[in-house]
């Protein structure tokens, strides 16, 4: 009875792997432009139409304005500033203490912040992913293990309290708050459960000893800032600064 599962096995394989050398397939771009309107169904554009003026209604919302556009680009940029710079305050806001520092990734911004009004569809277009907050308890000697990946690898985004520096592919220095990270001291870190998971290639943050959830929404924590910054009449700005130097 082996013997005939072993050669129908064999045989099966074989047939496959046949089949697989007559798959022949090309990619190629296609454009997605109103040609694609014609196949619709009208039960599915009955219901958008229910929904789509309250939702427009939503995102048209302007919670904010700026006075230049905002990109995201490595190792620093106004948008990642801002964006990490917003998750301290947020945590000002919210009364969670003894945060260290923030950090979050480039990849997680999907979009420019345009110059002028902004509307809470601009706060989805760049923070399009389900991310939570998270408060991570990590040891010093975890942080020194990331930013030497960091090194090693690509930096990601970080708050302006944050100062290190990297020299031909190694981490030279590395400040909290102006102090040198000790190898034994505990530190909190306000991140993204997709960074706490080891997303994006950062396992040193699984090492955390204890961890918060916020339940709150990036984006969420975000338009709060915003709103609160523009209550206050101030304008939305990412200025470059010091946090990350890189010297070839």
């Amino acid at each position: 009875m082996g013997k005939r599962i072993t050669l129908f096995s064999t045989l099966l394989l074989l047939a496959l792997g046949g089949c697989a050398q007559e798959l022949i397939y090309k990619p190629s771009r296609v454009l997605m432009d109103s040609t694609w309107d014609r196949l619709t169904e009208p039960k599915v554009e009955a219901i958008i139409g229910y929904y789509k003026p309250k939702i427009d209604s939503l995102m048209d919302r302007v919670i904010g304005s700026t006075h230049y556009e905002m990109r995201s680009f490595r190792p620093q940029s106004p948008l990642s500033n801002f964006t990490t710079d917003a998750m301290m305050e947020f945590a000002a806001l919210k009364g969670y203490s003894n945060i260290h520092f923030s950090l979050t990734n480039f990849g997680g911004l999907r979009a420019a912040l345009p110059k002028g009004d902004i509307k809470v569809y601009n706060i989805f277009s760049i923070y399009p992913f389900e991310n939570y907050l998270v408060i991570l308890d990590l040891s010093g000697a975890s942080l020194i293990k990331l930013f030497n990946s960091f090194a090693r690898n690509r930096v990601e985004a970080t708050s302006s309290n944050v100062g290190y520096r990297i020299e031909k592919g190694t981490l030279k220095e590395l400040l909290i708050d102006g102090e040198r990270v000790e190898p034994t001291k505990m530190y909190r870190v306000l991140t993204i459960d997709f960074l706490m998971d080891g997303g994006d290639n950062l396992s040193s943050l699984r090492e955390f000893k204890e961890r918060e959830f916020t339940k709150v929404l990036l984006r969420d924590a975000i338009i709060e800032v915003i709103e609160s910054r523009s209550g206050r009449g101030e304008a939305i700005v990412g200025p470059l600064d010091k946090r990350v130097k890189i010297e070839n």
